[in-house]
């Protein structure tokens, strides 16, 4: 299991209806990769930066109530908030300088300056490093295929 990051999650859903609901993660990767995130965000979805809808953020190690009072309710309070708010926001919850990002994406100039202004640097890897993931959230279980698997 260690090439498993494991932690608590919560999925951020964007739009007029947003949502935020508490989740588990567990995503298979390089085990020196493994071994070296505390935090990060998974976009299973997106094929760049400006469709994001929605968005797993994790933090490894975690158990649900630390996600919910330290990273959820910082958020709900907000009211409102950009992709860069919720960057800060696990990275001030989580304690960490690298906030991992998993997409199809890359941060833009933007994300990646809010972040450095706060001093947590983004690093950014391909859907791909991901093997496997399992998303645990509420009563669903959603599991995603490897992205190299045909459908």
């Amino acid at each position: 299991m260690n090439d498993y990051v494991i932690g608590s999650a919560a999925v951020l859903t964007a739009g007029p209806s947003a949502s935020i609901a508490p989740a588990t993660v567990h995503a298979q990767t390089d085990p020196v990769l493994a071994a070296s995130v505390r935090a990060g965000l998974i976009d299973f979805e997106s094929g760049t930066g400006g469709e994001l809808s929605q968005i797993v953020a994790f933090a490894a190690g975690w158990n649900g109530r630390q996600v919910a009072d330290e990273f959820i309710a910082p958020l709900v309070r907000l009211r409102e908030c950009t992709l860069a708010d919720v960057v800060l926001a696990l990275a001030q919850a989580t304690e960490t300088r690298e906030l991992h990002i998993f997409a199809r994406w890359l941060p833009d100039d933007r994300l990646a300056a809010a972040g450095a202004a706060h001093g947590v640097t983004l690093i950014a890897h391909p859907l791909e490093a991901i093997r496997r993931a399992a998303l645990i959230s509420g009563q669903s279980y959603r599991r995603w295929p490897s992205p190299l698997r045909a459908a």
